[in-house]
């Protein structure tokens, strides 16, 4: 039973970090557009479109 709760958690993991690491990918090749407000702080940032 701890050998396939072990199994379980390391899957979950392993699918975890691959998100993840799709999610960065994504980031560096699309990049990041933001919009400042008139005293130059950050508004909201998004994906760059392609």
């Amino acid at each position: 039973m701890k050998k396939i709760i072990v199994l379980i958690v390391s899957a979950v993991l392993i699918v975890s970090c691959s998100y993840f690491e799709g999610a960065d990918r994504q980031i560096r090749e699309r990049g990041i557009e933001c919009r400042y407000n008139k005293r130059g702080g950050v508004e909201n940032c998004r994906l760059g479109e392609n």
